[in-house]
């Protein structure tokens, strides 16, 4: 592949990087998101980073500074996300069967928003669309169902469910990035749905089933208008659908034979992200030492254009792409958030695998003076039987019982 048709993403290089906790911790940074700016002269932004013993912790983006940590969660956080419009709203998801509502700007934790839904579900990926008004988030399978629950994120107030398109785990949730009533979810019964909420029930919602034939690890929307989905398999495959024509576009496999050519070794699949100067989906693939590779998605097969030295020796969990600045976080298994960007704002750093474990952690939130939780953000929160009117996400035939109580599961 031409090095000056990808000029743009092979000067990516390490700016910082940072170990949120010691090395004897073990501290996975599991899930990820930045916030978003559209005031150039507003604060610079933060790393939002849930992390292996279920809290949240925020650094800036550019230095990889501590700022602090919130701690609600009983258990996993399975994912993290900034608001859209209101980006100082960070909300977490988690298998404890709550979703929160953190307010970055107060200085004096307050409770949490808590978004709960029915008794049981433990809530496996989330989203907020892109007016910030609904919130929608998937759970593991419960007896024969597995939900898509929706709430007003005003009022807290469950709106209802759809329960009839996956037939196993939710594992994604993604609203798309301007269309606030279309949605795209995938999960382990290898489908991908995408609905269109503003209908009167599920099955008129559901505008089409695409099949991956594997576990659905990661979907996305993509090109310059959003109006593709990729899809990432927990077999190594990488699948590109017009989501308009339902049609497929770009198929691998198995993402590791199509690189041999490049004598590229890829172990795992991290995420994808489109490159709008390049008008380009780009894959990153690592190792179990944490060498990451950046692919470009052909008709034909994948190349590998750029490689990612010098900053992880683990796995590499998350990705954060922030296509206005060109900017790429990445955070793992090593517990390093590393920053990568063209022009990085001190000199471009590189450190070997001897230099990254006597890495000096600039301030692990543990010791650092972050804001303590409030025990009402500690307390689990009581699981609610919300009793949910019939609404544009209901279907017809009353599937969730009176009430919504333990009748939904038909135990």
């Amino acid at each position: 592949m031409s090095s000056t048709l990808f000029a743009p993403i092979t000067k990516l290089h390490l700016s910082n990087v940072s170990s949120i906790a010691a090395p004897e911790k073990n501290l996975y940074v599991l899930e990820m998101d930045v916030q978003k700016r559209k005031n150039p002269n507003a604060p610079e932004p933060m790393i939002a980073a849930a992390c292996s013993d279920h809290s949240l912790r925020f650094f800036t983006r550019d230095k990889v500074n501590p700022i602090g940590s919130m701690i609600g969660h009983k258990s996993r956080i399975t994912g993290v996300k900034f608001g859209k419009k209101n980006p100082s709203l960070c909300f977490t998801s988690s298998l404890d069967g709550t979703i929160r509502c953190w307010d970055t700007r107060m200085k004096g934790l307050k409770p949490p928003q808590i978004f709960t839904g029915y008794e049981g579900c433990a809530f496996t990926s989330f989203d907020v669309n892109c007016d910030d008004d609904v919130l929608c988030a998937g759970t593991e399978l419960v007896e024969e169902d597995a939900y898509l629950m929706f709430w007003d994120v005003r009022s807290t107030n469950l709106l209802g469910a759809y329960k009839e398109s996956h037939s196993d785990d939710i594992t994604q949730v993604e609203f798309h990035p301007t269309k606030a009533d279309s949605l795209a979810t995938g999960s382990t019964d290898g489908l991908v749905c995408v609905f269109d909420i503003g209908k009167n029930n599920e099955q008129d919602a559901l505008v089409t089933t695409l099949n991956s034939e594997s576990t659905v690890q990661k979907i996305g929307w993509c090109g310059a208008n959003s109006e593709y989905l990729y899809c990432l398999t927990d077999v190594y495959s990488l699948i590109v659908w017009d989501a308009v024509e339902s049609s497929t576009l770009i198929k691998f496999t198995d993402v590791r034979e199509s690189l041999k050519e490049d004598d590229c070794k890829i172990d795992y699949l991290v995420d994808c992200f489109y490159h709008s100067s390049l008008k380009s989906l780009l894959i990153l693939g690592g190792t179990e030492a944490g060498e990451l590779s950046l692919l470009s998605a052909g008709r034909d097969r994948l190349h590998a254009i750029h490689s990612l030295p010098g900053a992880h020796t683990g796995i590499v969990r998350c990705l954060n792409w922030d296509s206005k600045n060109e900017v790429l976080v990445t955070g793992g298994e090593d517990s390093i958030l590393s920053v990568w960007r063209k022009s990085a704002l001190d000199n471009p750093i590189l450190m070997s695998e001897e230099e990254l474990e006597g890495l000096s952690i600039g301030k692990d939130s543990s010791s650092h003076k972050a804001t303590n939780p409030t025990q009402a953000a500690m307390d689990s929160p009581k699981m609610l039987k919300p009793r949910v009117t019939r609404s544009k996400f209901q279907r017809g035939r009353k599937p969730y019982g009176r009430g919504g109580g333990r009748g939904q599961f038909r135990r």
